[in-house]
């Protein structure tokens, strides 16, 4: 049952614990900054607020059990009811993280830190300028005079094939 209720935290953000709470998946995208790119940061959360899971969720159940979706509902409380009976110190969710129970209180440890996964990308300023080779007005006027010594050689040709 826990690999099933795993699966639909992964599809769908959201794991309603009855009485006992709610696990959300919480994200952050990524944004800009002066320095570059800060990273995603994305999260488990748990908030201990009774919440009541959807028909969505009971018929996604009942279709990965293959009951029906009244028997999913009765399995899935008495699922929870022996989950969190007090008995355990540690309620483990596989590959989300663990309920701990300290002095009554329910509070939730994620495995998930989106910092080993995601970092930011930071720019340094470069400058604008590129480096060009000193040029003097000497140099900048030789191609002018280039340009005008082929172009006389041109038409020197041109005239000399005419009348030729």
């Amino acid at each position: 049952m826990k690999a099933i209720l795993e699966q639909y935290f992964i599809e769908q953000g959201q794991l309603d614990l009855l009485s006992w709470g709610c696990l959300k998946s919480q994200k952050k995208q990524a944004s800009f900054s002066d320095k570059g790119i800060e990273a995603p940061v994305e999260s488990i959360q748990f908030e201990p607020i009774a919440s009541t899971p959807s028909k969505h969720f009971y018929a996604f159940l009942a279709d990965q059990l293959g009951i029906s979706t009244d028997q999913a509902a009765i399995q899935y409380e008495q699922f929870i009811q022996s989950l969190f009976d007090g008995h355990q110190e540690q309620v483990e969710m596989e590959s989300l993280g663990h309920f701990v129970f300290k002095n009554g209180i329910l509070n939730w440890q994620s495995y998930f830190v989106s910092s080993h996964y995601y970092t930011g990308v930071h720019f340094n300023k470069l400058s604008n300028e590129t480096d060009i080779e000193d040029a003097t007005d000497e140099d900048k006027d030789n191609w002018i005079l280039m340009a005008s010594i082929i172009g006389i050689i041109s038409l020197l040709a041109i005239l000399f094939k005419f009348y030729h």
